[in-house]
C-alpha cells in the first residue's frame, strides 16, 4: 500500500495548471486590444465635443461608471474577485461608443438603465466577455430607443462648429441631471451654423424659428416624411456646416480605423466588404427609388455607418466566425442599414442591422464553414 504522505507530496509539486488549448501566448492581449480600441475612439470623441457640445462628456462618465459598478457586480455574483470583473477593460469600449451613439442631452437617469441592461442583460447574463451573443452597446441604445422614443428625440442636437461654446459644461449639467428644458440649448446650438444664421436674419424681427429639423435629427425628418424624402431635403434647412461637422465625425472614425488596422485588431476584408456593400445598395437603391432612400453621401456620413464600419461590426465576439462568414456577416449589415433606414419605422437603422447580424452569426458560420479534410474530394484526384 503506498505512502498517503509521499502521495500527497507529489501532488503538491504539481503546480503546472491545466488549462484548455491553445497553449500559445499572444502579445496582444485582450487589455491591450481594448485600450488601443478606446485610444482609436478618441479622435471622434473630441470631434463630437465640439460639434455636439459638453454634454457627451457626461454621458461618458455616466456609463462609465454604471458599467464598471456593473462589472463590479457580476464579478462579485460570480464569486470572482473584482480585478477580475475590469481588468480586460471592455466595459471602457462600450461606454466610449454608447457615449458617441446616445443623444448628449439624454437626463442621467436613462443613460444609467441604458447602461445597466446593456452591461447585465446582455452581457453579464450570457457568462461575460466572450460569451455575449448581441452587442452590448446597440442592446443598451436599442432598449432606451424603443422604451422611450421621445426622451430620446428630444435629446439630440443638430451638429455646428463650436457647439462646445453654447453647449458648457454647466449648461449640459442643468440639463442632464436637473431636468432643464433643452429646447434653448438645442435651437442656440443650431443657430451657430452660417446658413442658419443667413435664414435668420431674413426672419421678421430677426429671430430664428425652429422648425421640424431642429427637433430631431436629419434622418429621423426623413423617415418622418409624409410623401417623399425629396421634398423634405429641398425645403429642410439641414445646413452645411452640420454635413460639414458628420464628413469631419467620418474623417475622425476612418482615423481610428486606420490605427486598429496598423495594430491588426480589425479583419480589413470585413470593412472592405462592409463599406462595398453600403456603397452599392444605397446607389442602387436611391436610383430606382430617390422618394425613399438617401443618397450615397448621406448613406455613408449620417447615422453611425462610419462607427459601425470600424468598431462595431468588427467585434470578434458578435461576429462571424468564418473567414468568409464575417464577409457575408458584414454585407448582410450594411445591407439592412440602408434597408431598414428606407423603409423602416426606425431612422437608427445600425443598431438594429447589428443585433440582427449578431442573432443570425451561428447560422451564418454554420453555412461557411471549412470543408473537413478528406470530405468532399473528388474521386480519383489528390485532395
Amino acid at each position: 500500500m503506498p505512502n498517503i504522505k509521499i502521495t500527497q507530496a507529489i501532488s503538491s509539486k504539481q503546480n503546472l495548471g491545466i488549462e484548455p488549448a491553445p497553449h500559445l501566448h499572444a502579445p496582444m492581449t485582450t487589455e491591450k486590444i481594448m485600450l488601443i480600441t478606446s485610444a482609436a475612439l478618441l479622435p471622434a470623441f473630441f470631434c463630437a465635443l465640439y460639434f455636439f457640445g459638453c454634454g457627451i462628456v457626461w454621458q461618458l462618465l455616466l456609463i462609465t461608471a454604471t458599467a464598471g459598478a456593473c462589472e463590479i457586480i457580476s464579478a462579485y455574483l460570480r464569486r470572482r474577485s473584482i480585478f477580475y470583473g475590469i481588468s480586460d477593460m471592455s466595459f471602457v469600449v462600450t461606454s466610449l461608443i454608447m457615449a458617441l451613439t446616445l443623444p448628449p442631452l439624454l437626463p442621467w437617469y436613462y443613460t444609467v438603465a441604458a447602461t445597466a441592461f446593456a452591461m447585465l442583460i446582455s452581457k453579464a447574463a450570457f457568462g461575460g466577455l466572450g460569451m455575449n451573443i448581441f452587442n452590448p452597446a446597440m442592446v443598451g441604445f436599442i432598449f432606451i430607443l424603443v422604451s422611450l422614443p421621445e426622451p430620446m428625440t428630444k435629446s439630440w442636437i443638430s451638429p455646428a462648429p463650436g457647439a462646445i461654446s453654447v453647449a458648457t459644461i454647466q449648461t449640459t449639467k442643468d440639463i442632464i441631471f436637473n431636468n432643464v428644458s433643452a429646447e434653448n440649448v438645442r435651437i442656440a446650438v443650431k443657430s451657430l451654423n452660417a446658413d442658419v444664421k443667413a435664414q435668420a436674419e431674413n426672419q421678421p424681427d430677426n429671430k430664428y424659428q425652429a422648425d421640424g429639423i431642429t427637433g430631431a435629427t436629419y434622418l429621423e425628418s426623413l423617415n418622418q416624411a409624409t410623401d417623399n424624402i425629396l421634398d423634405v431635403v429641398e425645403r429642410s434647412s439641414f445646413s452645411k456646416d452640420s454635413f460639414k461637422a458628420y464628413v469631419v465625425m467620418g474623417i475622425a472614425y476612418l482615423l481610428g480605423g486606420i490605427i486598429l488596422l496598423i495594430f491588426k485588431i480589425t479583419i480589413v476584408r470585413m470593412v472592405i466588404a462592409y463599406f462595398t456593400a453600403i456603397l452599392l445598395f444605397s446607389y442602387i437603391g436611391h436610383f430606382f427609388y430617390p422618394d425613399v432612400f438617401c443618397s450615397t453621401p448621406e448613406q455613408l456620413l449620417l447615422g453611425g455607418t462610419m462607427l459601425c464600419g470600424f468598431f462595431i461590426i468588427t467585434d470578434p465576439v458578435t461576429n462571424a466566425g468564418t473567414a468568409k462568414g464575417r464577409i457575408v456577416f458584414a454585407t448582410y449589415v450594411a445591407f439592412l442599414i440602408v434597408l431598414i433606414r428606407g423603409l423602416g419605422s426606425y431612422s437608427d437603422s445600425v443598431a438594429f442591422a447589428v443585433l440582427l447580424g449578431n442573432s443570425t452569426a451561428p447560422l451564418i458560420d454554420v453555412l461557411t464553414h471549412r470543408r473537413p479534410f478528406g470530405v468532399g474530394y473528388k474521386k480519383g484526384g489528390l485532395d
